[in-house]
Parts: C-alpha cells; sequence; structure tokens
C-alpha cells in the first residue's frame, strides 16, 4: 500500500493462508429505470427498459437535451448478502460521460466525475427493497446543435458571427424560432456530432470482503 499522502488510501481484501475467500456474487442493475428529465424549464418523464445514450433517443427532446435527468429505480438486495461488519458495499455506474450523483434510499452518496465511477455504499444499502437514484449531466453542445436544427432567430454573417442583438433578445423574449441556446458565433453545425449522454452502464452492487492483514499471514 502506498504512503504517499496524495493517494488515497484503500483496503486490499486478504484470504487466511489456504483458505478460500468467500465474495458474494455481483448484483446487477438491470431496467426498466423511470427518467425524470430536466432542462430550460422543461420538464418530462420516460421509461427506459435498458440503459440507452440520450444522443441516440428517438424523442428530439432527449436526442438534444443538455441539462439533468434523474434515474430511479428500486433495487432488490438479498438478505445473505448482508454480511455484516467485514464487508462494504459498491456501487459501480459503469460509464457515464461527464458526472453523477448517487443517492441510495434517501441518502445522498457522493458525486461521480472521474473512472473508475464506484462509491461506497455500505451505510446506506439494506437487505430487502432499496430505492436508487442517479442524478446524470451532460453539456451544452448537444442542446445547440439540436438548436440549429430550427430556423435561424437572429441576423448573422456567413461566418455564424452576430450582426446585431434581435429585439427579441433585449425585450427578454423567448426566440421565436423556439431555440433554447443564443451565443454571439454559431460554435456548432446542425450535422456535427453529439456527444455521449445519460448514464451508460452497466450498474452494479458489488460486495467487498475486508480481511484484517493479521489473518492473512
Amino acid at each position: 500500500m502506498s504512503r504517499d499522502p496524495a493517494r488515497a488510501w484503500s483496503r486490499m481484501a486478504f484470504p487466511q493462508r489456504g483458505a478460500a475467500l468467500s465474495v458474494p456474487a455481483p448484483v446487477p442493475v438491470t431496467g426498466p429505470w423511470e427518467v425524470r428529465f430536466a432542462a430550460a424549464g422543461d420538464a418530462r418523464q420516460a421509461t427506459f427498459g435498458q440503459l440507452v445514450p440520450w444522443n441516440e433517443h428517438a424523442d428530439p427532446a432527449i436526442k438534444y437535451l443538455s441539462g439533468t435527468a434523474a434515474y430511479r429505480k428500486t433495487v432488490a438486495v438479498p438478505n445473505d448478502t448482508l454480511q455484516g461488519d467485514d464487508c462494504r458495499w459498491e456501487l459501480d455506474l459503469g460509464a457515464v460521460p461527464v458526472m453523477a450523483r448517487v443517492i441510495l434510499n434517501g441518502r445522498d452518496v457522493g458525486v461521480l466525475w472521474k473512472t473508475p465511477l464506484r462509491v461506497d455504499v455500505t451505510d446506506a444499502v439494506k437487505a430487502g427493497d432499496n430505492v436508487l437514484e442517479i442524478e446524470v449531466v451532460n453539456l451544452w453542445p448537444n442542446r445547440m446543435i439540436g438548436d440549429e436544427q430550427l430556423p435561424e432567430d437572429s441576423d448573422r454573417y456567413c461566418n455564424g458571427t452576430l450582426k446585431a442583438w434581435p429585439d427579441w433578445l433585449g425585450k427578454g423574449e423567448p426566440s421565436p424560432a423556439g431555440r433554447q441556446t443564443f451565443t454571439s458565433w454559431r460554435m456548432w453545425k446542425k450535422d456535427d456530432a453529439l456527444l455521449p449522454s445519460g448514464l451508460l452502464g452497466p450498474v452494479t452492487f458489488r460486495v467487498i470482503p475486508q480481511v484484517p492483514l493479521s489473518e492473512a499471514r
């Protein structure tokens, strides 16, 4: 184990010499998921039978969304997998392109933004039904690319630079074209590739056994 103070300490699991280490099987978290989207004042709900990237969704409101989505699911944890103080529970989100917040049984257990996207949920998990919520955010490009599918709402040069501030913007009114974003220079085109977004998974609960190092000798 490293003694570098800049590195996080981790506890490794070692069986007693000559003994097998019994590890409960991982608990996969599969669909369906209830997903609540919120962006630009527009809230909508959807049911995902399986995890799919937003940018591949058939609904344009989800495909081009830039904002937050809350995934919610009830997960059954068998009693025999809760093995006492000698085990830790870990939730692995798999892949999330930007960042995510994990809430388990109403307890905020952390924000994840770099791989591996794993968090200790020992103090929140319980035997039986567990309510898992995962809040996921993405970046602005997808919404700006989506807006490029709509008519223009301002006078611009051919390179996308703004000629003059539109009247509707100065009056604090919504875009007459239905656009949700506004920039003085068009940074994205309608045919640009969308960024992968959303909870991609696979999402898995894992049990991590802990054995005192004295027992590993």
